[in-house]
């Protein structure tokens, strides 16, 4: 009760002492103004024993923690939401690699050199698409470059139409995959 009371003198003098101000201003002009910062400066002393309890109290500052302890939590799943996606990118490019290597090895035959392997996969990490260049190899071991027609699904002779229908076959059993999803290109 005393503190109330206290605080309460304490409103009155400041009271006094700001329309004492306002009655010895020199210039009229300007009593409008200093009228207005003189009751913001009352408002404040009016509201501070207030709002000194309230951020005084510890649970204001546990809801304040609590409060920000969620917001980072926030940013954290922002952040990993951002990793995960950087992270999945990386692991797809990976898988596609080992299983591009995988299908080179299935593919290699006495007949043909692999040049290029490009497997493709869906976001859900099936295999979509598989693109094979190939190269005929010569008896000693070289390899015969030779460009021919076309970009679709190229052979040049009944051997290579033979071993490239092997190589599809082999893949299409193995990934499940329809012929329209293979292309083997020859050079």
């Amino acid at each position: 009760m005393e503190a109330v009371l206290e605080w309460m003198k304490g409103i009155v003098i400041l009271f006094v002492v700001l329309a004492a101000l306002l009655y010895l201003l020199p210039n009229q002009r300007y009593k409008r103004y200093v009228q207005f910062f003189l009751e913001l400066v009352v408002v404040i002393a009016v509201i501070s024993p207030v709002s000194r309890v309230i951020y005084a109290s510890e649970d204001f500052e546990e809801k304040i923690r609590y409060s920000q302890f969620w917001m980072e939590m926030e940013n954290l799943q922002k952040d990993m939401g951002k990793m995960e996606f950087v992270q999945s990118d990386y692991y797809r490019q990976e898988y596609e690699a080992a299983i591009g290597e995988d299908i080179r090895q299935m593919a290699e035959g006495d007949k043909f050199e692999i040049c290029q392997v490009d497997a493709k996969l869906s976001e859900t990490y099936e295999l979509e698409e598989v693109a094979l260049v190939v190269q005929e190899r010569k008896e000693g071991g070289d390899i015969r470059v030779e460009e021919i027609g076309s970009a679709e699904q190229l052979v040049k002779s009944a051997e290579q139409e033979a071993e490239a229908q092997r190589i599809r076959r082999r893949l299409k059993d193995f990934y499940h995959l329809e012929d329209s999803n293979i292309i083997i290109t020859c050079k």
